[in-house]
């Protein structure tokens, strides 16, 4: 097969890494195209994916709407050339275009309601078919798909992520002392506007508090200073997951991260301006499970309680954990969901003999790192 798929988002390049790395170790040409966002570019050269980078990051929403025409126009370049069977994204706008225009079949996976997303209403029309998590809480039409799991099980489920303690080591974290991760975005993207997340006083409050029990590693994709007596993330941004997974703590006010957090099964409190009774069905399914504690960014004060509470329980960490497990046995490994929607039985059972094994990456050496250099996903 020739298959086309576009990242937008580092996000993007999680959930389709293992396809990526599956179908062209089974010899299948996969066109991979992107848009720089946030590290897009390092995580895809982190992870040895080849690909062509067709836009840089806009910076103004101006910019946004320029750099979008011109990624549909360089792949729909593209795709002209290769006449592709598939062409596959998450939230991609531009792909569903370009495969209507040249024939292709368009797959799209989104996991965020249209009432937080509005760029859906611009990607569904022109799709073959939507899937989405069975959390979803909308009805797309006739080629709607609902499958059970969520876009994080594409790269953490069991099958696909093992925690690696000597990973942490080697980069100077030792997996059993205490410590917290503390994620905030940067809340610049067109369904953001008028929206913000942890206050700076909110964060250095959690900092301050947590900081007393052990270390707090603190993310900013916006560049902000970190807070007093906060440390830098200090691993790779392709191996964050391995911090999250021994964290005793997470907050965060991103969607991507503190689902990922709570999909490990590591307790995770959650300060969001989508949170509450309208929030993304993925959240309020994984509240029911017990995974997450999502706070509206007006109860502020009522999350760093519950932060302070979680730290410093010590039935915690057994508690999340099997929740976890319940949650599992409910869920599949998304990325062969997706391998099992493209190939029929036989190129599936070939491919799983064969299939490669999880990548993870040392640590570059410190002078080669930019400061506080940001994590993938929002």
């Amino acid at each position: 097969m020739d298959v086309i798929v576009t990242i937008q988002h580092g996000g993007n390049v999680h959930f389709f890494k293992h396809l990526i790395r599956t179908l062209r170790g089974a010899g299948h040409d996969v066109h991979v195209f992107a848009r720089e966002a946030e590290v897009v570019s390092s995580l895809l050269e982190s992870y040895d994916i080849d690909h062509e980078l067709l836009c840089k990051e806009p910076e103004t929403l101006f910019d946004l709407g320029l750099t979008q025409i011109r990624y549909e126009l360089r792949i729909f370049n593209r795709a002209r050339a290769i006449d592709p069977d598939y062409i596959i994204s998450s939230h991609g706008i531009a792909a569903s275009h370009v495969a209507t225009l040249v024939g292709a079949e368009s797959l799209v996976y989104i996991d965020t309601e249209t009432s937080i997303n509005h760029g859906n209403a611009l990607t569904t029309p022109f799709a073959d078919r939507i899937y989405t998590p069975s959390s979803f809480n909308e009805d797309i039409g006739d080629d709607h798909v609902r499958y059970p799991g969520y876009h994080e099980l594409a790269y953490l489920h069991p099958d696909r992520f093992e925690p690696d303690p000597d990973l942490l080591r080697r980069n100077g974290v030792e997996p059993d002392d205490r410590y917290a991760v503390v994620r905030r975005g940067a809340f610049n993207s067109n369904h953001d506007i008028g929206k913000s997340g942890i206050s700076a006083t909110g964060c250095q409050r959690i900092v301050d508090d947590l900081a007393q029990d052990g270390t707090v590693y603190v993310s900013d994709e916006s560049g902000r200073p970190l807070p007093a007596n906060a440390d830098p993330i200090p691993v790779e941004p392709a191996n964050f997951h391995q911090l999250l997974a021994f964290a005793d703590l997470v907050v965060g006010d991103v969607a991507t991260t503190t689902m990922e957090a709570g999909v490990l099964g590591t307790p995770t409190v959650r300060i969001s301006p989508f949170a509450g009774s309208a929030d993304m069905g993925k959240f309020l399914e994984l509240e029911e499970y017990g995974l997450i504690e999502s706070f509206p960014v007006d109860r502020e004060d009522e999350a760093i309680e519950t932060v302070e509470r979680l730290y410093r329980d010590p039935a915690a960490a057994t508690v999340w954990a099997e929740r976890r497990e319940r949650l599992l046995e409910a869920k599949v490994d998304v990325t062969e969901y997706v391998l099992e929607e493209l190939l029929d039985e036989a190129d599936l059972e070939e491919l799983r003999e064969t299939e490669p094994e999880p990548v993870t990456l040392e640590r570059r050496p410190a002078d080669d790192r930019q400061p506080d250099e940001p994590i993938p996903n929002s």
